[in-house]
Order: C-alpha cells, then sequence, then structure tokens
C-alpha cells in the first residue's frame, strides 16, 4: 500500500480542524495531495460550478485551494492535478456528523462521491463532535479503516462513509446502513437594520431514529460507524412495480 497516490479534500476549507490530522495518517498509506475549497462550503451538497471560471491556489508543494465547491476540487484534483493516477479519494474530517440524510446535503461526502463516480476508491469521513474536537483519535480510526478496507477492492461506484464519535472511550467499529434523521423544520424570520427581513433555514435542533444497525445508533453506542454507499440512486424494488405502470 505504500507510494500510493491519495487525494485528500474536504468542504470546512482550508482551515478546517480536520484536515491536517488527516493528511499527517494518509502519509502512512502513500504521497497525499490536497484539494479544498478556498473557502467553507459546508452543505453544499454535490453542486459544480459551470458559470464562472475557477481558481486554483498552490499553497504549498502538493497542496492547492480551489474556488469552487468539495466536488470541483476532487474533479480537479483527479483530472487537472493527479491526470488521472489517483489510488484512493480521502474527504474530511469534517467537523460535524454525516450521517443519515445529512449524507444528501454534506460537501464531505460529495465529495467522496464525485471519486466513485469517476471510478475511485473514495472515503468521506466526519467527527461526530461532544465537545472534544479530537481529530486525533478520528484521524487514527480513519487510518485503520482505510487500511482493512483496502485489503479487497470496494465496488466501483460504491464508496465508504465513515463517521467516529468524539469520545476517548470509542468501542470499535461497526458497519452500518444509513439511518433516519430528524431535523428541525423551524424558519426563523429575524429584520435586519435597514427593516427588511431576513431568513435562517438551519434548524437548531438535529436527532434521529436510534434504529439498530445504523450510522446514528452506532454512534449513540460510541462506536465509529461505516457505511458503504452508492452513486447509482435507483429504487430496485419499485422499479419492478413501476414497469407494471400503463403509462
Amino acid at each position: 500500500m505504500k507510494n500510493m497516490k491519495i487525494l485528500v479534500s474536504n468542504d470546512d476549507g482550508l482551515y478546517g480542524a480536520g484536515l491536517e490530522p488527516l493528511i499527517e495518517v494518509m502519509k502512512k498509506l502513500g504521497d497525499v495531495f490536497v484539494v479544498v475549497p478556498d473557502s467553507p462550503m459546508s452543505a453544499s451538497s454535490h453542486s459544480i460550478t459551470l458559470h464562472k471560471p475557477i481558481r486554483l491556489i498552490s499553497q504549498k508543494k502538493n497542496f492547492y485551494t480551489v474556488t469552487g465547491t468539495p466536488s470541483d476540487c476532487v474533479r480537479f484534483g483527479i483530472i487537472g492535478i493527479l491526470k488521472g493516477k489517483a489510488d484512493i479519494i480521502v474527504s474530511g474530517i469534517n467537523d460535524g456528523p454525516n450521517l443519515g440524510e445529512d449524507c444528501i446535503y454534506s460537501g464531505t461526502v460529495a465529495a467522496a462521491r464525485e471519486g466513485a463516480m469517476l471510478g475511485f476508491q473514495s472515503f468521506a469521513v466526519s467527527l461526530v463532535p461532544n465537545g472534544k474536537g479530537n481529530f486525533n483519535i478520528a484521524a487514527e480510526y480513519t487510518y485503520k479503516i482505510i487500511k482493512e478496507a483496502m485489503k479487497s477492492k470496494i465496488p466501483k461506484y460504491t464508496f465508504l462513509n465513515i463517521n467516529v464519535p468524539d469520545t476517548d472511550e470509542i468501542k470499535g467499529v461497526a458497519v452500518t446502513k444509513m439511518g433516519r434523521r430528524i431535523y428541525d423544520d423551524d424558519i426563523s424570520e429575524r429584520t435586519d437594520p435597514r427593516g427588511f427581513k431576513y431568513y435562517w433555514i438551519a434548524g437548531k435542533q438535529l436527532s434521529g431514529y436510534p434504529i439498530k444497525n445504523t450510522d446514528i445508533f452506532a454512534i449513540e453506542k460510541k462506536y465509529a460507524s461505516v457505511t458503504p454507499l452508492k452513486v447509482d440512486q435507483t429504487d430496485f424494488l419499485y422499479l419492478k412495480k413501476l414497469k407494471k405502470f400503463k403509462f
């Protein structure tokens, strides 16, 4: 596994707290190339930049920022910098959970999905905060999980979503499915100093259903969760029923 070319990205940008710990552990596996957004892009989902130019800024050797989204970063890193010669793509370590439906909104997960779409072994990594901010423990678990997963090839167009609880008492690693999130559906209305209304659509409360074998359940029980996700979102069960319809 030595001498691999590893592309690291994230959605927290250049100053994301989980970036350097991830880079350091990935150096154990090979040569690390970093391409991250030049500003925080949390919840940017799988957006790409189409209608304005993208700028690539070299920060230091093999370390770049991009004036775009996490998906832009991975695409640019694989095609523009590594010329298609990447071995694995790792996105994170996100400062916050990506559990259940968070994966739909997440720029961190989208970066890994972009890597999988391009045919590469990809991983998204997130720290589920509990006030400690222990990204080093999350990084070590990331290294352990990726090293084990790479012993056998991940199926093409599948990628792994890793969440690590922010605790010194992690019980182990659980292989899970996506859970079900509960989001606060409140929209906060406020008034600016000029008298115009503005809104916050992100709710304050975030929880989930503690269903067994899900990522949410594993984190609640102090396990790191590993969830395989697919690029293909087809509902194959309903597809069979839909074929019987007379449109």
